[in-house]
């Protein structure tokens, strides 16, 4: 038996094949031409074969799937469980090759648990993966034209004048011909548009967050819990103290900065709009909070209703705790 332990990054993903108690690493282009060399390497391997990396968004997208489309058996992790067994292993490496022993490590022992079958892979359909790609241009277009607005207010030449403001037409074109195109991709597939219609039922949440929620936030099976998706997204508390100093509490930060930068606006929108935010955001600043964590607070709040309305598939109710406490 070999688990293959596979860590990504953007333009490599490195290889650990654990055989027994030994392993052999590798290095490979994260191309469809590294994906060719890696099922080469694959082959001087003659048992069976298990496959296991961590969820990390668009760049491991296609290689799950060539493994998935190879019919090797692949499991996607919650990476925030691999960073836990890595904890629980007091590994104290940090290193891409330390990373994929880990994660062959974690693979061998869902099997040695008998747990491996119920977790392996199971592909979303090419509309998801579309509109992952398509969220992540809308967002680089519209970067894109804030440098240019930039630009603008800072040139005084009409010439230079004329060929940024022409540049921000074309711009302009291109974030219409992207929401178009999300439009029918969402309208194309039955699960993302009832996702999207959750996800807007509750107040403060557009289509535009949705998408992006959904294309950042990845496989919600792999989350169990509210707890770890404000994890994933890097919006839960992180404590430093020591010894006798004052101890200090902020954002992790460590998670989706694309999904956290998505949620800002909404939580501005929320707490204005959304009763129930509104009320949460003003008292936590009548007891003192400033304003930016207060914000915070209200986007991590919108992520976990955005969390529970999408693993309950229930349309989001502002009264329900009220309906619940009168049941008892």
């Amino acid at each position: 038996m070999v688990f293959f332990g596979i860590d990504i990054s953007k333009l490599t993903f490195d290889v650990s094949a654990l055989i027994e108690t030994k392993a052999c690493h590798k290095k490979f282009a994260n191309t469809e031409t590294g994906f060719k060399e890696f099922k080469q390497w694959i082959k001087t391997f003659e048992s069976e074969h298990y496959f296991c990396m961590e969820a990390t968004g668009i760049y491991g997208v296609c290689l799950a799937q060539y493994l998935i489309q190879q019919n090797y058996k692949t499991i996607v992790a919650n990476p925030f469980i691999i960073k836990s067994y890595s904890r629980m292993q007091m590994n104290r490496n940090k290193t891409d090759k330390a990373d994929s022993f880990c994660i062959a490590s974690y693979c061998k022992n869902l099997y040695l648990e008998e747990n491996i079958d119920a977790n392996l892979y199971k592909p979303k359909s090419k509309y998801y993966q579309q509109l992952q790609s398509l969220v992540t241009r809308l967002e680089q277009v519209k970067l894109l034209k804030n440098q240019e607005v930039n630009h603008l207010e800072s040139s005084l030449d009409k010439t230079v004048v004329k060929i940024i403001t022409q540049s921000i037409g074309s711009l302009d074109r291109q974030i219409k011909a992207i929401k178009t195109a999300i439009k029918k991709c969402v309208k194309k597939d039955e699960t993302l548009r009832k996702h999207v219609q959750l996800l807007v039922t509750i107040k403060g949440i557009g289509d535009l967050t949705a998408w992006s929620i959904l294309a950042y936030l990845g496989d919600i099976s792999l989350f169990l819990t509210s707890a770890q998706v404000a994890s994933f997204v890097g919006l839960n508390p992180c404590v430093e103290t020591s010894g006798t100093s004052i101890n200090k509490t902020s954002l992790s930060k460590s998670g989706n900065k694309r999904l956290r930068k998505a949620l800002y606006m909404p939580a501005i929108v929320a707490k204005k709009h959304n009763p129930i935010l509104a009320e949460f955001y003003d008292r936590l600043i009548k007891k003192g909070k400033p304003k930016k964590i207060a914000i915070c607070a209200v986007m991590r709040k919108l992520l976990v209703l955005s969390f529970g309305v999408l693993k309950s598939e229930t349309a989001f109710n502002p009264n329900y705790l009220k309906e619940k406490a009168s049941q008892y």
